[in-house]
């Protein structure tokens, strides 16, 4: 395809979705554009200190590569943070977050490739919104949401970067 062409011209290689991490990662932060690139470092750096974390970095927004993404994800991970750079009020979430839920909850619901054996259940998703504000994008900020999903109970529809002072 388009992607493979530019691979061979540029000698850069580009794929719908992209993982970086740990190949057992639990903990995943899925997102797109510029702050990825944070992700990536960030990730990498946690890694090498024997955390089991990675990034999904989605290349293609629409069509959606659904199937791209559910391939690309480690099957041992457990819970996924999406992060949007918009905010979109009134609506149940905002657009990469709902594509992913969606994603997930069909592979589960279909029984396809992505679905688990009995018991291991659908990864826990959440997610939240950095970037707001033109506010950098940090590894700080990466590495906060990471400690999130290794909570019992880790925050939906959270906000990183800035006080969200219009829905707390």
């Amino acid at each position: 395809g388009a992607m493979d062409r530019l691979a061979a011209r540029t000698g850069r290689g580009y794929r719908l979705v992209d993982y970086v991490g740990a190949p057992d990662a639990e903990r995943v932060v899925v997102l797109m554009g510029s702050a990825a690139e944070v992700a990536h470092e960030t990730v990498a750096a946690l890694v090498a200190r024997g955390e089991k974390v990675g990034v999904l970095k989605v290349r293609l927004f629409r069509p959606f590569p659904a199937a791209a993404l559910l391939a690309a994800l480690p099957a041992t991970v457990r819970s996924i943070a999406v992060l949007d750079r918009t905010k979109e009020p009134g609506s149940a979430g905002e657009p990469l977050y709902q594509d992913v839920l969606t994603a997930l909850t069909a592979a589960r619901r279909l029984g396809g490739s992505a679905a688990r054996a009995p018991g291991e259940g659908t990864p826990r998703i959440i997610g939240g919104r950095y970037g707001l504000g033109s506010k950098e994008f940090t590894p700080a900020m990466v590495r906060a949401v990471l400690d999130e999903l290794a909570a019992p109970a880790p925050r939906n529809h959270f906000t990183v970067g800035i006080t969200d002072d219009v829905t707390h």
